[in-house]
């Protein structure tokens, strides 16, 4: 029975990875226009952003649709695979980086924006879904298979068990690491060099080094970049000559104009809710930790939680750019140009996510504990 629980998230992620190498070469979707054809890959998107003078833009989307989604399920899939018979040390590394690169394969979210663009580009063209979209569903139904299968504290009581190291008197400060979850205990007499997990390597901390300016930084930068995302258009569309440029709530007005509601509602909520939402919580979780309060506490952790969760999603616009650049480039005819409103709705996602990372969350409840003491 544990080798039937141990062999399906490998399935799964084996079945996710082929999938992925196939979606690599296979057509994505065709679409024919004023007597012309236009094929575009999964690497076309990003590459045309680069065309167009957005370099940062199109790294980005090659980087969260391609390298990530390639090495989260090459290692888990190495790390499943040799869990008994490659290194323990290896291992470890490339778990490790698995749940750190796990949040940045989006093929979930770009499946979404593929779907907003597609409502886009029926209007304009006679689109042909090709092979590689479906595989690409494929891998990431499997690949979310395998991420909820997959039991992470049994994979590194695995690979612990099979380490030679040598376990720390447990009468030490109990430190736990923020990678695997395992209670250190570190002697008082560590030395001033900096502490390791014993289990998986990663660095120990009480607290994220500069956490407070880190995460204010990145919000600051964020919400300097979230005005421009919403006033400046993200894409400008030629169509016989006319052009027209598109704002986030322009795009978002014309879904509801032809009847797509609830896709409207969903980039509502992704592109102005969730961003704006991030930002005021956050900022609210930086006041109240700063000043020491200790109000709603686990309404502030359950906050947290929730935006590490969801700020990813708001990638969904960004996706659609990529899709419509990819494919529209029929010059005078029809075509899609990426304009600045995308480049700094990307910025306002990434710093976003920065600044989620940066905060500590355990800094909240130091007031609590100064009470006790």
């Amino acid at each position: 029975m544990r080798r039937a629980r141990r062999s399906y998230p490998l399935a799964c992620a084996l079945a996710a990875l082929l999938f992925y190498l196939f979606a690599l070469v296979a057509p994505f979707i065709e679409i024919r226009a004023y007597g012309r054809f236009a094929l575009a890959k999964l690497d076309t998107g990003p590459e045309q952003f680069m065309v167009q003078g957005f370099g940062l833009a199109g790294a980005l989307v090659f980087i969260v649709t391609l390298v990530a989604p390639a090495l989260k399920l090459g290692l888990l899939t190495i790390t499943l695979a040799g869990l008994r018979r490659l290194p323990p040390g290896l291992l470890k590394l490339s778990f490790r980086i698995y749940q750190v690169l796990a949040p940045w394969a989006m093929i979930d979210v770009y499946l979404l924006g593929f779907l907003v663009a597609y409502t886009k580009l029926t209007a304009y063209a006679q689109v042909h879904l090709d092979t590689a979209l479906y595989a690409l569903i494929g891998c990431m139904l499997c690949m979310a298979a395998a991420d909820s299968s997959v039991d992470a504290e049994q994979v590194w009581r695995t690979l612990d068990g099979r380490s030679t190291r040598t376990p720390a008197p447990a009468d030490g400060m109990p430190q736990g690491c923020h990678e695997c979850g395992y209670l250190n205990h570190v002697g008082y007499d560590h030395g001033p060099g900096p502490l390791h997990c014993q289990r998986c390597g990663g660095a120990l901390h009480a607290r994220k080094r500069d956490s407070y300016s880190r995460a204010w930084s990145f919000l600051l930068a964020a919400l300097a970049m979230y005005l421009p995302a919403n006033i400046y258009p993200f894409m400008v569309l030629t169509s016989l000559s006319h052009a027209t440029p598109y704002t986030i709530i322009g795009g978002i007005i014309e879904l509801f104009q032809s009847g797509l509601w609830p896709l409207a509602l969903l980039v509502f909520f992704a592109s102005i809710t969730i961003p704006l939402v991030k930002i005021l919580l956050l900022g609210y979780m930086l006041i109240t930790a700063q000043l020491g309060s200790t109000a709603h506490l686990h309404f502030r952790c359950k906050a947290y939680r929730f935006i590490d969760f969801i700020g990813r999603w708001s990638m969904i616009d960004v996706f659609m750019v990529s899709i419509l650049i990819a494919l529209m480039r029929f010059g005078e005819f029809a075509s899609v140009q990426a304009a600045r409103g995308a480049v700094c709705f990307a910025a306002v996602v990434v710093l976003t996510i920065f600044a989620v990372e940066a905060f500590d969350p355990r800094l909240m409840w130091d007031a609590e504990h100064a009470l006790h003491e």
